[in-house]
């Protein structure tokens, strides 16, 4: 039948189909991952923007569930800080989705649950396809991928049957876009936000009877060719939906740092030499940072000025583990940013593109090192990183988990109230509706 008609498929079958309980934990964990960045973001400029755009929380128009989805992943992504995968961000798109969904829908959390898995495996699968990450094209393809898979998911939560959901995947085929130009502007996570408002568009208008072409995913001149870098993309092969389980291969990255996380291994290289070293930034003449030469693309910024562009620079990201011995929201402030030490070292800090690709995330190089040449003539070189901490093959820890949704939570809730939401995410699979902890969040403004 083909790919559109497998995604359909399985998106409707997984409405009734039990989630294995490793997968329901690793959903759970993208659920707070994701929250607690959204909450933290909820106050930046680009969420603010278009609370103001879409009149939030009631704008009369019959399209608030499209509308929340757009501002909840604008706001998710907004700080750079959520969890990643196979390239991407699915957390940031899905779990946005499924809140607005749930806002509306009577449903469980079991059910957004299989939700959540539905939308990552279908990412996943769309990945797997091609052999060229979609940077090359200059694609986002957290945007690009995420439209596809958030209306898988929304679709599960709908109740869409096969055929609707692989038309809603479809539609949401000719809705997908963004581009890497405008990572370090506000335009990137609102690029996330379309993602997420296109699923759900796309199963409203389903619907209500809206047709896309049933091949729309695998055509000649379909969505997987028309991203495709360099054509190097498989039509043809049939899906493993359920038979192969791609959140068991991939997991999620949590970030540690609000950052790109094409920074983090050399973060974690830098903090090496740092802590072994007792480096002081009076004492380096100079960085060079080993990078995967993908991984230097996206960190565009060589020299930031603001904190949105210092999230992409992998030599900011040095500077401030050498100079205020982390990379965290505090360093992320535009008087950190421009002070000159940190200017001074970013200025005497170079990048070293590495080739080879790491064959199981071809985005990365098999690693990323760090050498420091200090002005007494020593040269410090940090191991190779491989993985970085949080990655799922080096995972957060239940209280580094708690921490950071904790710390990111405490810009909109009270102890109390982050604790209990904390509870409810880590369980979502036993809750039995999830809009007991949507209102708690209070995002009514």
């Amino acid at each position: 039948m083909g790919l559109t008609a497998d995604i359909g498929r399985f998106a409707h079958q997984m409405r009734q189909q039990p989630l294995a309980e490793d997968l329901a934990r690793t959903v759970q964990m993208g659920f707070v991952d994701c929250v607690g960045v959204m909450l933290a973001g909820w106050s930046e400029s680009a969420p603010a923007i278009l609370r103001n755009v879409f009149a939030y929380p009631a704008d009369g128009s019959g399209n608030q569930t499209a509308a929340a989805a757009l501002i909840y992943a604008t706001a998710a992504h907004a700080l750079d800080y959520d969890d990643t995968a196979f390239g991407g961000h699915p957390s940031a798109v899905l779990v946005p989705v499924l809140m607005a969904e749930a806002a509306e829908s009577e449903c469980d959390g079991a059910l957004l649950a299989r939700a959540y898995a539905v939308g990552y495996e279908v990412w996943a699968e769309l990945v797997a396809r091609e052999q060229d990450p979609l940077h090359r094209k200059g694609w986002h393809p957290s945007a690009v991928y995420g439209a596809l898979a958030a209306a898988a998911a929304s679709s599960v939560v709908r109740g869409l049957a096969a055929e609707q959901a692989g038309n809603a995947v479809a539609m949401a085929a000719s809705l997908a876009g963004g581009v890497v130009a405008n990572f370090g502007s506000m335009t990137k996570p609102f690029q996330l936000g379309r993602a997420a408002q296109s699923g759900v568009l796309a199963t409203r208008l389903t619907a209500l009877g809206m047709t896309a072409a049933p091949d729309a995913v695998e055509h000649e001149l379909g969505f997987l060719r028309a991203a495709s870098p360099r054509g190097r993309v498989d039509t043809e092969s049939p899906a493993q939906f359920g038979n192969v389980w791609r959140m068991r291969e991939h997991g999620l990255n949590i970030k540690l740092h609000p950052i790109c996380f094409a920074a983090h291994r050399a973060v974690n290289a830098m903090q090496e030499l740092c802590v072994h070293h007792n480096l002081q930034a009076q004492d380096i003449q100079h960085v060079e940072i080993e990078i995967g030469a993908i991984q230097a693309g996206m960190l565009r910024h060589h020299l930031p000025q603001t904190p949105a562009q210092a999230k992409f620079s992998a030599e900011f990201a040095a500077a401030s583990i050498v100079i205020a011995g982390r990379c965290g929201s505090s360093e992320l402030t535009p008087e950190f940013v421009s002070r000159p030490d940190v200017q001074s070292l970013m200025q005497r800090t170079s990048i070293q593109p590495i080739h080879d690709e790491d064959p199981h995330e071809p985005m990365h190089s098999t690693f990323d090192r760090v050498t420091a040449t200090l002005y007494d003539g020593r040269q410090l070189r940090s191991a190779p990183v491989a993985h970085p901490m949080g990655h799922f093959r080096r995972p957060a820890s239940g209280e580094q988990l708690w921490t950071k949704f904790r710390d990111c939570a405490a810009t909109r809730l009270t102890p109390d109230a982050a604790e209990r939401i904390f509870s409810m995410l880590d369980s979502l699979s036993t809750l039995a509706d999830p809009r007991s902890f949507i209102s708690l969040l209070a995002l009514g403004h």
